[in-house]
């Protein structure tokens, strides 16, 4: 829009932080040149060249503040405070406005503010002046910030664990797959058996499985040896051995019980007949 020199104040729309800028000049019947925030007086005018830093806008009694001039091109830039101007509400406009300082220039030249207003020749222009575009995003934002994500990280840290866990399952196997994993397990089942096996075989091999589980600890004996398969070999045989004999110790027990039900059964049925008799 064109600035009115007639007004006292015009209202813009304006946001706070938003800018606006003023273009143009007015040239006085004295000769200065009077932009929006500077006033300028050639060489050729009474008492020389000069500039005054107040030309013809009231930038703080508009809710302004002034960014930038350039007294050569006559362009201004200012921005809206979000304040209330007082010159605004003393116009009875909104704020921010563009507030002109027609009384106290035209004073300053022992004129009325008509008579001032009269000799300007020009016109200064107002604009808004749009806010710079928001700053894309780079290329891989999206993907930076999934991967950051705190669902992105917890999954990550789940699958870390799963293939932990994974990977130190698998090594176990192998282990326990191995020759010295075989024999570890054979010596232990062993040793287990003997907890429940007959007191006198326990005590006759307990020794015996005892060196072996510490030769094997002390690597003396090389499970994936010859000698180390001669000594599973015979690990094995105790094993079978001593569950041979828990068998033939269930047996018993078994053959003991219902030898005891037998005899227990025979009584009572010869008891029967002999009542039957009388």
């Amino acid at each position: 829009m064109k600035l009115d020199p007639a007004a006292f104040a015009q209202p813009i729309d304006l946001p706070a932080g938003q800018e606006v800028r003023l273009k143009g000049s007015y040239r006085a019947a004295d000769g200065s040149v009077i932009d929006a925030a500077t006033t300028t007086w050639p060489k050729d005018t009474p008492g020389g060249a000069g500039v005054d830093a107040g030309g013809l806008v009231d930038f703080a009694g508009g809710g302004l503040r002034l960014t930038s001039r350039d007294p050569v091109t006559h362009e201004v830039v200012a921005v809206a405070t979000g304040s209330e101007g007082p010159a605004c509400s003393a116009a009875g406009v909104s704020s921010p406005c563009v507030a002109l300082r027609t009384v106290h220039l035209a004073r300053t030249r022992f004129m009325t503010r008509d008579e001032l207003r009269a000799s300007m020749q020009g016109e200064i222009t107002v604009e808004l002046v749009a806010p710079p575009p928001p700053v894309p995003p780079p290329p891989l934002a999206p993907l930076r910030d999934a991967v950051t994500s705190p669902l992105a990280l917890a999954l990550a840290l789940v699958v870390a664990l799963v293939a932990a866990g994974g990977l130190t399952f698998i090594v176990l196997r192998r282990r326990a797959r191995s020759p010295a994993g075989r024999m570890r397990a054979l010596v232990a089942r062993v040793h287990k058996k003997l907890s429940g096996a007959d007191a006198s075989l326990a005590a006759t091999l307990e020794p015996v499985v005892r060196k072996t589980l510490a030769a094997l600890s002390s690597r003396r004996i090389d499970p994936a040896s010859r000698e180390g398969v001669r000594v599973a070999q015979v690990l094995s045989l105790v094993e079978h051995r001593i569950d041979e004999s828990a068998r033939r110790a269930v047996e018993e027990r078994e053959q003991q019980a219902a030898d005891e039900l037998v005899l227990e059964m025979e009584s009572a049925l010869e008891a029967a007949q002999e009542t039957a008799r009388l």
